[in-house]
This record gives structure tokens, sequence and C-alpha cells, in this order.
């Protein structure tokens, strides 16, 4: 372990950078995600440059995020039962080889839409049963109380690669076969697995239960349906995804309305809802865990006001700056509720109770992309995000008051 330079501790970003197995985890893990923001903006590109419908931007996003619907739960008790580390090498070697399937058939010119949305459906089905075992062992990595700094350093992560990915995939789409961007994503993943077999965490605070699986599976729905701070704030993040995220799944329509050339719409709205994400994730900082869901609420309101004018927007700079603010507003939601439910379970239910929280962080803007693209298509994108985003807000008056007592008393029995 790296010791802090003339006897002083460094600031808690660079604590859990340098002086613990996170930081390595931190650079492959961002390393990796890049060539999958590469693999996802060439998938949605394809799509669009094949259907030019919203509604099918949905189904892939649908295909990408929904799996989890299904392999959630036994992610979660996957993740408490069996070594956390193996279940993600294993699962990124299969992304790796999904991802050369992908070129391959580009290259042989034997891919077409519905051949697309499969290999994207069990490439999503791979991150959601892997999810859980990937989030719960960052407690195997820092400190309980920079667990806050390593949630939103994860964030940090998926933002920058949400910001560097599209940009690099942009370029390759000029340049190269988009093929490529496959082989790529292939290659990157695979250093990553080289990182994870790198890691050594630290020993799990419980011993996994002897329970029978399907027992386990039912503790952990149990425990999140008996822990109404818990119950409500995930019920925000149900709303807030299908509402408010599953804009950015529906980004090239969104270019569309507002810049002539929709390709540079798609960068450009990508790169700019990154960056505010980015910007929201390295400003975290610590706070009481009773305050932590009122100010998720108060977010996903801002978020929502985002995507509104960011849809109504007529100017490019306009849609830009809405784009930021969606960014950042989203991410302090998703870091604050991911922060709570880890600080919130005990280590031995929470691979069960982080796979409840992927079940909706993966599920809900799947079915708000779906929903809100049908939507799209038979009225039109305005209108549709002015209804969603009343509702949201609505959501978030109603919510403040009991949100607020019931997150104090599971602060305190914590």
């Amino acid at each position: 372990m790296i010791k802090p330079i003339g006897g002083r501790s460094r600031p808690a970003v660079l604590r859990v950078l340098l002086e613990t197995q996170f930081g390595l985890f931190f650079a492959g893990n961002g390393l990796s995600l890049i060539g999958s923001w590469m693999q996802r903006i060439a998938c949605g590109w394809l799509v669009w440059e094949w259907t030019a419908s919203a509604f099918w931007l949905g189904v892939l996003a649908a295909g990408d995020l929904l799996p989890v619907l299904v392999t959630g739960p036994f992610a979660g008790v996957a993740a408490d039962r069996w070594d956390r580390l193996k279940q993600n090498r294993v699962a990124q070697l299969a992304s790796a080889a999904v991802a050369m399937t992908l070129a391959a058939l580009l290259f042989l010119e034997c891919l077409d839409l519905v051949w697309l949305v499969v290999l994207v459906t069990i490439q999503g089905t791979l991150v959601a049963a892997i999810q859980p075992a990937r989030l719960a062992m960052v407690q195997q990595m820092v400190a309980r109380e920079d667990m806050g700094v390593a949630v939103a350093l994860n964030s940090v992560s998926v933002n920058l690669a949400r910001l560097i990915g599209p940009a690099v995939a942009g370029a390759m789409i000029l340049k190269l076969d988009i093929y490529w961007l496959f082989v790529l994503n292939a290659l990157v993943t695979l250093i990553f697995v080289w990182v994870l077999g790198r890691l050594q965490l630290l020993p799990r605070t419980s011993v996994p239960s002897s329970d029978g699986f399907w027992r386990q599976m039912l503790a952990g729905f149990d425990y999140v349906a008996n822990n109404r701070a818990i119950m409500l704030v995930l019920l925000a993040l149900l709303v807030g995804g299908a509402f408010v995220r599953s804009i950015l799944e529906l980004v090239p329509a969104v270019a569309a309305l507002t810049f002539d050339n929709t390709a540079v719409g798609l960068a450009a709205l990508t790169a700019a809802s990154a960056t505010g994400a980015v910007g929201a994730a390295v400003t975290v900082r610590r706070q009481k865990v009773a305050s932590i869901p009122v100010g998720v609420l108060i977010w996903w309101g801002i978020g929502a006001l985002s995507a509104l004018l960011l849809t109504q927007a007529d100017n490019t700079i306009v849609a830009i700056l809405c784009a930021v603010t969606l960014g950042a507003s989203i991410t302090r939601c998703l870091v604050g509720t991911q922060t709570f439910v880890q600080l919130t379970t005990p280590d031995g239910l929470r691979g069960r109770t982080l796979s409840v929280h992927g079940l909706i962080a993966r599920g809900s803007p799947a079915l708000g992309a779906l929903a809100i693209g049908a939507a799209a298509d038979r009225y039109d994108l305005p209108s549709t995000v002015l209804v969603t985003s009343i509702v949201m807000l609505v959501l978030v008056l109603v919510m403040l008051g009991p949100t607020r007592r019931y997150a104090s008393q599971a602060a305190e029995a914590d």
C-alpha cells in the first residue's frame, strides 16, 4: 500500500485511488467502459441509419437493459454466495467474445437488425448478471467512510467513458469501417480481465449464508420490502429512470430535433451530458446518510426540468447546456441512491439488495425509452417528454416528506 507523502493524509479521492485496490480497478474498468460506450454508439448509429425510428432505438435500449429483470435476482444471490471477483472475470471474457462476434458479422456483411438486437441483448444479460458482484466488491476495496467517494469515482469512470467513447467512436466511424469499434472494445475488455486477475480484495465481513438459493433470493426481496427508506429511494430511481434517464437512450432522436447534422448533434449531446456527469461526480462530498435520499429527490426534479427543456430547445447552445445539466442531475441521483443502499445494507444482504437496485437502475431506462420512443413515433418527442417530466416533478413533491422521515430512521438504525 502506498503511504501518504510527508506523513500527511491525502484528500479522500487521492487516498482511494492511490492507497487501495480500487485505484487499479478504476483504471481497468474505465478503459473497458470506454470500449463499451464505443460499441453502444456504434449500435445506436447502425439502428438509426437502418430505421430512422425512435421506437427501434427503444428496442435496442430494451435489449441492452431489460435482461436485468430476469437475471438480476439470481445475480444478487450469486454475489452473496460465491467469489465476486471470479464472476467478474468470466463475464468480461464472455463480453469480449460477443464484441468479436459483432465485428465478424459486420465484416462478413451478415449483421442485420434482428441479429444486432439479439447480440446486444446477450451483452446486456452479461452485464446484468455481474452487476451486483461488481458493485458489492467495492466495499472489499475501500473503507466504509470512503464508500461515497468510491461510488462517485465509479460514476466518474462511467461518464468519462461516455465522454471519450462516443468521441473516439465518431472519429472511427468517419475514418474506418465500423466493425473496428467492436474489435477495439473486445481488446480493452481483455485488458480489464487481466486487471481483475491482479486485484486482491479484502475478506468478506460476513460468512455467506448456508440457506438454499431460493430462500436467499426471497430474503433479499423481503429486506428491501421492509426497509421503507430503501423502498422510497428505489421508487424514485424507478420513475426517474423511466422518465428522465431514458432520454439519454434516445439521444439520436433528440439530436435530430435541434441539429442540422444528426451525427454532430449525437456527439455533441452525448459529450455534453457526460461532461455534466463527470463534473457532478467529482464534486460529490461526504454527507450524512440521512440527508442523501432527499438530495436524490431534488436532483430528480432538476433532471426532469432539464429533459423538458432539452426536447423543447430550438437552439443548439441551449440544448447542449440542458444536456450538461441532465447528465449532472442523473449522476447525482445514481451516486446518491447507490451510496445510500450500500451504507444501509448488511454485507450478507448487500449483493441481493444491489441486485434489486440494479434491476431498477438498468430496467427502468429501457422501459422508459421503449414507451417514450413509441409515443414519440405516434405523436412527437417534445410533447411526450412534457408529460413525463410533469409526472416526475409531482412525484418528487409528494415523496419529499416521507423520504426525509424514513431516511432519518434508517440512518439511526445503521
